[in-house]
């Protein structure tokens, strides 16, 4: 208890308007402020959000939004210190798992975009038999995906080993090193795995689509402020229809990359292939594909057990927010 109360005050003095996230635009209007937790514009699971903001989405629906880089987002969400938070799906069915009071009210992304690399010298997926395998942790949706793959593929697991090595930054440097034979690595990284010479086996393609990145809002909160979770799930429908616009790319690219702190090339390389792979969704969310995905979670140990995810999904928002 004093650990969550510690965490909640520490986002409580922390939130601050992300650089990425001051507005486009003046408004007319005092704009609503909304307290936002997730990810940072160096993560592609956030380009939608950011591109809401720079674009003037948000404004011109009377939002200003003011975010936390944090991996507590969830934490925060529940505890009231944030109104919204975009989270890695197995958190928020984590969550619900636990009968949290939550709305899963979007799916952000619906394919990760991850990659697939071998160590040098190795080169084909085969050669992973009786190599070490890093991933985030041991029981986690990168190990799941990794598995499923490489069974598809006809390896014998019972061949390699998963180790837990941390982020992509950590698991690209035991690549390098020769200490481990393959990971999976989020885009930055595996551009510059890319330019090491390494071999990527694996990219967004070979993924099933899931819901694997989710908006999330608390129940409560959300039934209350019913005009403000339209509005805001809106502008990022509009700013995921921009992404998709060939002819605003070099735009995108001029606005990502002094926000996300990488180079031109690495955005370059990483938006194209986000696009071209439909890494982004404008779907409506469904509540079947969350359903199997807490059934493969329990069976993995990710989460104790399964359970009826249909009280989470809630797509009245979605629906009004196409309408608009």
């Amino acid at each position: 208890m004093k650990l969550v109360k510690a965490i909640c005050c520490a986002l409580r003095l922390s939130l601050f308007a992300a650089p990425f996230l001051q507005p486009s635009c003046a408004l007319a209007q005092t704009p609503y402020l909304l307290n936002a937790g997730g990810f940072d514009a160096d993560a592609y699971v956030s380009w939608p959000v950011v591109i809401a903001q720079q674009k003037g989405f948000f404004s011109k629906g009377g939002i200003q939004l003011r975010a936390i880089r944090t991996d507590k987002a969830m934490m925060g969400l529940l505890a009231g210190d944030l109104e919204v938070a975009n989270a890695g799906v197995s958190t928020a069915l984590s969550a619900g798992e636990r009968g949290a009071n939550l709305a899963i009210v979007y799916v952000l992304c619906d394919r990760p975009a991850e990659y697939m690399v071998l160590r040098k010298p190795l080169t084909m997926l085969r050669e992973l038999e009786g190599e070490v395998i890093g991933v985030y942790q041991v029981s986690s949706t990168v190990q799941l995906f990794l598995k499923k793959h490489l069974q598809r593929n006809g390896l014998d697991l019972s061949t390699v080993r998963f180790l837990a090595l941390g982020g992509s930054r950590e698991r690209l440097a035991s690549l390098l090193a020769g200490q481990s034979g393959g990971t999976l690595l989020s885009m930055p990284y595996a551009f510059r795995a890319q330019q090491a010479a390494l071999k990527i086996v694996a990219s967004p393609q070979d993924w099933n689509k899931i819901p694997w990145n989710v908006i999330a809002f608390r129940k409560s909160w959300a039934e209350a402020n019913r005009s403000t979770v339209v509005k805001y799930l809106h502008a990022i429908q509009q700013a995921t229809a921009w992404l998709y616009d060939p002819s605003n790319f070099n735009e995108a690219v001029r606005i990502l990359t002094p926000l996300s702190r990488l180079d031109d090339d690495t955005i370059r390389w990483g938006l194209r292939s986000a696009l071209d792979n439909k890494v982004f969704s404008s779907a409506k969310p469904d509540s079947g594909a969350f359903q199997a995905l807490a059934g493969w979670f329990a069976g993995e140990g990710i989460l104790a057990k399964s359970f009826n995810v249909a009280p989470l999904i809630d797509t009245q928002y979605y629906g009004l927010a196409v309408a608009k």
